[in-house]
């Protein structure tokens, strides 16, 4: 059986940011369920902006048109991906920009007969203060991956700052404390996938 492999999407121009740290919890306890995992910096690629295809002709849409550039080239990782991690750092209430375009460049592939469906994601979004707009960057991947077809797992959609109180205790950074388990969640559940597949509207 081929490895899993759980590919990380850094939307920040910083390596060594809350955003890069979150990301690699989760991908520390990937690891620890014996997942494969790659980190992709999306500040280090070189991109053309989508061109929109899709509002001018759907059958234009397809991997084989989009320009050829560093996202694009990443497509054969994304579809062999058993999961994405998008990360985010919040700008102007919403997303990078840099995320916004690997999300855009993802509809190609959305288009080409729904090979996205049955993936698991998950969503990191994080300011470097309380200055709000995260849970507006996180809803806003989770609503493009999840029309996409993507699968998420349960606590999968996090951000930074925040603090989680339940009746029995208080946790300062949730997303911190939720990043490994998130890791380990998707490994467990794709496992149970490749036992039993399912047969997905697109498929």
């Amino acid at each position: 059986m081929k490895s899993i492999l759980i590919l990380a999407v850094n939307g920040s121009p910083h390596d060594q940011g809350i955003v890069s740290e979150l990301l690699s919890l989760v991908l520390q306890g990937a690891e620890k369920e014996g997942a494969e995992t790659k980190t992709v910096d999306l500040y280090n690629l070189v991109t053309v902006r989508e061109p929109g295809y899709y509002s001018e002709d759907a059958k234009k849409e397809v991997p084989e048109q989009m320009p050829k550039d560093d996202i694009v080239a990443l497509y054969p990782e994304i579809m062999r991906a058993d999961a994405l991690v998008l990360g985010t750092p919040v700008y102007w209430a919403n997303m990078s920009s840099a995320m916004k375009d690997f999300i855009e460049h993802l509809t190609a592939l959305e288009n080409s007969e729904s090979p996205l469906e049955g993936k698991l994601a998950a969503f990191i979004a994080a300011s470097k203060e309380n200055e709000g707009g995260v849970e507006m960057a996180a809803i806003s991947m989770v609503a493009a991956l999840t029309q996409m077809g993507f699968l998420i797992p349960p606590n999968a959609v996090m951000w930074y700052p925040g603090r989680w109180i339940t009746s029995k205790r208080t946790i300062e950074s949730w997303a911190k404390h939720d990043a490994p388990n998130v890791g380990r969640t998707m490994v467990k559940l794709i496992r149970l996938l490749r036992e039993k597949p399912i047969k997905w509207s697109g498929s």
